[in-house]
């Protein structure tokens, strides 16, 4: 399952995520029926399902780029309850996005860098039993 965010961010669960915590957020998106069909097709439970290794890597759809230019950055992340993401784009700019306790997903953030130079972009994952890790990756703006 795939939800687009209002801000143009997105991501997606795969199998074994249990969407129950993240009922009333989604329910405001309008994919209340997308959750319910997703409930019926994993029947998951919280005591059913053992946590997965916590792995995060991270991707940028370019690591060359013009000031301006919109860069994509894919986080994939597997773990236990993952409770978020957290970019650093390295610029003093940020960006947080909430899992609800999935167990996979991939998450797309987009930026644009102002200015010239050599940024690290660092997406850190949290994990509620398994802490954090982090996955990085440099861009160029020239």
């Amino acid at each position: 399952m795939t939800e687009l965010r209002p801000d143009g961010n997105s991501r997606s669960f795969g199998r074994g995520a249990c969407p129950e915590e993240s009922k009333r957020r989604r329910a405001a998106f309008g994919t209340t029926l997308m959750l319910a069909v997703m409930i019926a097709a994993l029947g998951c439970t919280e005591s059913t399902l053992d946590p997965l290794p916590l792995e995060i890597t991270v991707a940028a759809s370019r690591t060359t780029a013009a000031p301006g230019d919109t860069i994509l950055f894919v986080a994939t992340v597997q773990g236990g309850s993952l409770l978020g993401l957290n970019a650093d784009y390295g610029d003093t700019s940020t960006d947080l996005y909430g899992t609800s306790g999935a167990r996979t997903g991939k998450v797309t953030f987009r930026h644009a860098y102002a200015t010239r130079g050599t940024f690290t972009t660092k997406i850190t994952l949290t994990d509620a039993t398994l802490g954090q890790k982090s996955a990085s990756v440099e861009i160029h703006v020239n």
